[in-house]
């Protein structure tokens, strides 16, 4: 099962978790005042990749769209 969507638009990505162990994830991992767009969170490109190797390293899935 994917923990979390993918969605890069450029200059703006989000990373949307659709499970609990994701949002698990987010609350230890992602500051509280971080951008939010819906129930995704704002990513700005330069930080992306090292966020999904941190997820990836904690066993869990993303999935683009």
């Amino acid at each position: 099962m994917t923990d979390f969507l993918f969605d890069d638009h450029g200059s703006v990505t989000v990373l949307t978790p659709l499970t609990v162990a994701a949002w698990d994830w987010v609350a230890e991992h992602i500051p509280d005042d971080a951008l939010t767009f819906g129930r995704g969170i704002v990513i700005e490109p330069r930080y992306v990749s090292a966020i999904l190797e941190n997820i990836d390293l904690d066993g869990l899935e993303v999935g683009a769209s």
